[in-house]
C-alpha cells in the first residue's frame, strides 16, 4: 500500500493521470480540437503539481524519505499496523 501511495505523488504519475483523463474525456465525446479540453487538462496538471510540491516540501522539512512519509500517512489514516499477537 505504501509503494502505491509513494508512486501517486510522483510527477510521472501526474502526467500519466493527465493522459488517461484526456483519453477518457475524448472517449466520452469531448472534442479534442477545442481549447476547453486543454484548459481542463492544464487545471488538472496544475492542481496535481501544487499538491506534489507541497508534499515534497513537507517531506524534506521533516527529513523523511518518500517511503517513510508514505508509512506515516498510512499509519495516520488506518492506525498502527496490527501484530499477529493482537489479531
Amino acid at each position: 500500500m505504501t509503494h502505491l501511495l509513494v508512486w501517486t505523488r510522483s510527477p510521472v504519475t501526474t502526467l500519466l493521470n493527465a493522459s488517461m483523463l484526456y483519453v477518457v474525456l475524448v472517449a466520452a465525446g469531448a472534442r479534442w480540437d477545442r481549447p476547453m479540453l486543454g484548459l481542463i487538462l492544464a487545471i488538472f496538471v496544475a492542481a496535481c503539481a501544487y499538491f506534489d510540491v507541497r508534499a515534497y516540501v513537507a517531506r524534506k522539512r521533516l527529513g523523511l524519505t518518500a517511503y517513510e512519509a508514505g508509512e506515516a500517512v498510512v499509519e495516520r489514516v488506518w492506525g498502527p499496523a496490527r501484530t499477529e499477537e493482537e489479531g
